[in-house]
């Protein structure tokens, strides 16, 4: 056995001293929570992860809190918001904007706790040059027939009812109720919309003119057509557009007796033919039937959309028409005041509506003792008299019901500042 000095012994402690101090204060080999080139999940202390990402060819996500070397292809996903990074190596195909996949240029990389702004790409095309002769574009596209549903059986009303309004078939009603229930949908209004005999039926019905075999005032047939036709044309401007093709037949159809009746009445239009305006107003004093007028005003508010027959119903005197209905006495018709104010509004006076601002008064306002006199109580400058008369009438105990002939009178007195004064009493 080797015999060491003690002082070789006491030499070798104090070397070993230093080395014995570092491994007591190191953690062991075995955790990472130390290693300052890795970061831990708070969450989970399995979970680390390099401080300094490592990319390879292929893109791999960027963890949370992980520092980029320069030269990478960074990309985010829009959708979820986690960034990928790669070499930045050139792959074939890529750029842009892919799938939900945003490439992200290394200048714009985002730097800690910052926003990412993702400007938008211009136009790298130049934009086409429009000839002079393009056809208008047509906002409302090509209307689609509705997708059959089971054995197609609403197509199948559909085409069985037009046939019958067509031929005056016994299933005449039932047709008309078939007809009002599909119209609101924008296929079926435009296809009643492209029948012209359909529609000069219609229209026929809505003035209260008789056809070959059927009644209008029977089982309220002049009620469902102008339902018909307001529901056909109200928001399809495709429909309309066919309408517009056969204004000539809207404004003076073909009713059977009703151009002799109308001449002998004397109410006739251009060279003696009736037209719209003529007929509605010889047939106004037998409207009896609220909800039926009120479905025929609302019928004319979607037909003058149509510019051609809205010139032709201001020719032919169709705001006398319109104040005469207004005029209605009873106040049972309070309902159907409220709905010409709304078609003079929506048509003529509110801009936001649709309505083109200038067509519509183009007088001013006329004395109240002007309006009186009956041949001259339906001028375009009595509107306001008969407005105010109804309210100051009506204002006992129904004050708010009545706001809407307020806001009436309103735009009536902006559009009128237009002409300045009234027109003083020294007309009578």
């Amino acid at each position: 056995m080797v015999q060491l000095p003690a002082r070789s012994i006491l030499g070798l402690v104090c070397l070993s001293l230093p080395i014995l101090a570092r491994a007591l204060s190191s953690p062991p080999a075995g955790s990472p929570v130390a290693d300052s080139h890795l970061i831990c999940s708070t969450t989970n202390s399995t979970d680390c992860y390099p401080k300094v990402f490592e990319p390879t060819k292929d893109f791999q996500p960027i963890r949370e809190g992980q520092d980029l070397p320069p030269g990478l292809h960074v990309r985010m996903n829009i959708w979820s918001g986690e960034k990928e990074a790669r070499l930045n190596l050139p792959m074939e195909g890529e750029g842009g904007a892919i799938d939900g996949v945003l490439e992200i240029p290394a200048d714009q990389l985002p730097t800690e706790q910052s926003i990412i702004v993702v400007p938008q790409p211009e136009d790298s095309e130049p934009k086409p040059v429009i000839p002079k002769d393009a056809p208008v574009y047509e906002a409302a596209g090509k209307i689609t027939p509705p997708s059959p549903s089971g054995s197609g059986e609403e197509i199948t009303t559909f085409q069985n009812a037009m046939t019958s309004i067509q031929t005056e078939a016994r299933a005449f009603d039932s047709s008309l109720d078939d007809l009002r229930d599909l119209s609101h949908d924008i296929y079926y209004g435009l296809e009643i919309t492209k029948d012209r005999p359909v529609l000069e039926k219609l229209v026929c019905l809505t003035l209260g003119y008789d056809t070959e075999k059927i009644l209008a005032r029977e089982n309220g047939r002049d009620h469902k057509a102008a339902n018909i036709i307001a529901s056909s044309i109200q928001n399809n401007p495709t429909a309309l557009k066919e309408v517009g093709d056969f204004w000539k037949m809207v404004m003076y159809p073909s009713c059977g007796a009703a151009e002799q009746s109308e001449v002998k009445s004397g109410n006739v239009g251009e060279k003696g033919i009736p037209n719209f305006v003529s007929m509605f107003r010889a047939r106004l004093g037998k409207e009896t039937d609220v909800g039926a007028l009120k479905a025929k005003v609302m019928a004319i508010s979607g037909l003058i959309k149509e510019p051609l027959i809205k010139n032709e119903f201001l020719e032919k005197g169709g705001m006398e028409l319109l104040l005469a209905i207004f005029l209605k006495k009873g106040e049972e018709f309070d309902s159907v005041k409220m709905k010409v104010a709304e078609l003079v509004s929506d048509n003529f006076l509110d801009e936001g509506m649709g309505a083109e601002l200038g067509v519509w008064p183009k007088m001013p306002r006329s004395e109240a003792k002007v309006c009186e006199i009956k041949d001259r109580m339906l001028e375009d400058g009595c509107w306001e008299a008969h407005v105010e008369a109804f309210v100051k009438e009506r204002m006992v105990d129904e004050k708010q019901s009545q706001e809407w002939a307020g806001d009436l009178l309103k735009s009536l007195g902006r559009q009128r500042t237009k002409f300045g004064d009234s027109i003083k009493d020294r007309e009578l």
